[in-house]
């Protein structure tokens, strides 16, 4: 019995090693050159502290860029600069459009003009690195409120040589940042640091609510794809998130690999105005149910953002 009990002890042994193994994220980032700054020398000063944590950890990341935060009066050059500095780190720049459009409210013609304005620099960014354009992430998440929208853009963006950049595991970093940022210009560094808790925790929380959502509704790991944004908080924190992932058994890899994944192949025939997780569009176009609540953000933290 006690040869029994050992063999299966290493059999059970074997199985987490191999899951632990199959646990592969790929990191991705909005809204370059920066967002919501108290300057150019305070986005400058971030986005480096950023890339050098991302470089720590040994992440080749793609960074999608609205071109309009980069057509500031007096800044062009060095806001370009910015973006040229992901691009010397060993990163990827992507199209995230111009103006960061709501799909909900735009066009399908003005939605793609939108886009061509927004692949102008960063077209001319990647020739001078000799790197190919190749992602593309929807501003929002929103992919076309109606069937015209959805699949009229997905044509023209294979049209133009570009791939849809999905997400599975998002880190409402937007939401906490706004209340970290009014902190900052209070000096209230209590507050900061206790709003930074709370976004890890609620960060860790997701991450436990989208594997377990992952293996509920597909029955196996997946090669998920990241989504957080160029701001404050994460140059910040940035440390302690990677550490959250790689806590978790997550080994970092590129976006071109997780994309290898089948699941990228799923069909999704989802047309809505919410923007959302790539896993939830894929289990709505299967018409699966989920158990799982959804994880909540604090109510303090809604309180500080509702806040005028």
């Amino acid at each position: 019995m006690k040869k029994i009990s050992r063999i299966a002890g290493i059999l059970l042994l074997v199985c987490n090693l191999q899951l632990l193994a199959q646990k592969q994220i790929a990191i991705t980032i909005d809204d370059l050159p920066f967002v919501s700054e108290l300057s150019l020398p305070h986005a400058q000063e971030s986005t480096q502290k950023l890339l050098q944590k991302i470089k720590k950890h040994h992440i080749q990341a793609v960074g999608f860029v609205n071109e309009i935060a980069v057509v500031k009066i007096g800044e062009i050059d060095a806001r370009v600069k910015l973006l040229e500095d992901w691009l010397k780190n060993g990163n990827e720049l992507g199209s995230h459009m111009f103006s960061h459009p709501s799909f909900n409210t735009t066009s399908l013609e003005d939605y793609k003009t939108d886009f061509l304005k927004g692949e102008i620099i960063t077209e001319q960014l990647n020739k001078k690195y000799k790197r190919e354009k190749r992602y593309f992430r929807y501003p929002f998440l929103q992919t076309g409120p109606d069937s015209l929208k959805k699949y009229g853009f997905e044509a023209f963006l294979k049209q133009k040589g570009y791939e849809n950049a999905p997400v599975t595991i998002e880190a409402d970093d937007w939401y906490f940042n706004k209340v970290y940022m009014d902190a900052m210009k209070a000096n209230n560094k209590a507050l900061m640091k206790s709003i930074a808790e709370k976004y890890l925790k609620h960060t860790a929380d997701y991450f436990d609510y989208y594997e377990k959502y992952t293996q509920e509704v597909f029955g196996r790991p997946i090669k998920h794809i990241f989504l957080c944004h160029v701001n404050a908080l994460n140059a910040d924190y940035f440390d302690k998130l990677a550490n959250i992932m790689t806590n978790r058994g997550y080994s970092f890899i590129t976006l071109e690999e997780a994309l290898k994944d089948d699941i990228y192949k799923h069909p999704d025939t989802t047309v809505t105005k919410g923007g959302f997780s790539w896993l939830h569009r894929w289990r709505m176009t299967d018409k699966k149910k989920i158990s799982l609540p959804e994880v909540e953000i604090p109510a303090d933290i809604k309180a500080l953002y509702e806040a005028k």
